[in-house]
């Protein structure tokens, strides 16, 4: 039995493709100031901005399904996936946050770049699958296709967090140090977890609404 798309208020995609930018743009922010160098406080003001504009789409998409007789799916897949995607976009921040709070400044190790760039590929298919959310009765192929990729980052993810905590511990010799970068390390895991959980919601969307 296949479920009929219900008649749809459209903003939501915007709201859905304005945070999918979002954690890519602040992503970028994150994957320059450890590739460059750049000054950690402006990198951080940055991504406030960034993260500042996810808060408000969050409050006003909050405000709008509490007014819209007809969403274009479920009320609580639309809130939950707006939820997941601020989540990201979130912890996104939280990791620039903590390097200016930690004072550590550039990693010592490629591990912490690479996973930033996992995180990068990620949020491009974050971007991908939420912009086929309007078309999904004749892009839910190309929607779980993203979700998959998603899901096999988190899993690299996972990976480069066991080896850049492995190193961390074998190279660093500061126990100060050990336990601000492994704070990081971990937030960024945590931030791909969360990408994991924006390709379920997305994936589940995709199969009900075939």
């Amino acid at each position: 039995m296949s479920f009929r798309l219900k008649p749809r208020d459209d903003r939501f995609f915007k709201y859905f493709d304005d945070l999918a930018e979002a954690i890519s743009e602040a992503t970028l922010i994150l994957k320059g100031f450890i590739e460059n160098q750049s000054d950690p406080a402006v990198n951080l003001e940055n991504i406030n901005k960034v993260e500042e504009r996810g808060d408000i789409i969050l409050s006003e998409v909050m405000k709008r399904i509490n007014n819209s007789f007809i969403t274009p799916f479920d009320r609580e897949d639309i809130l939950l996936l707006t939820r997941e995607l601020n989540n990201v976009l979130d912890h996104v921040q939280g990791t620039m946050e903590k390097i200016v709070i930690f004072k550590v400044g550039q990693p010592q190790d490629v591990y912490v770049l690479k996973l930033v760039q996992v995180l990068e590929e990620a949020s491009q298919e974050i971007k991908n699958a939420v912009a086929n959310l309007p078309h999904v009765r004749n892009m839910s192929k190309e929607i779980i296709d993203s979700c998959e990729k998603i899901r096999s980052y988190e899993h690299e993810g996972d990976y480069l967090y066991r080896a850049g905590i492995a190193l961390l511990f074998e190279n660093t010799r500061n126990v100060i140090d050990i336990i601000k970068w492994k704070e990081i390390y971990e937030h960024l895991e945590t931030t791909l977890d969360y990408c994991e959980n924006v390709s379920n919601l997305l994936k589940g969307v995709a199969v009900k609404y075939v």
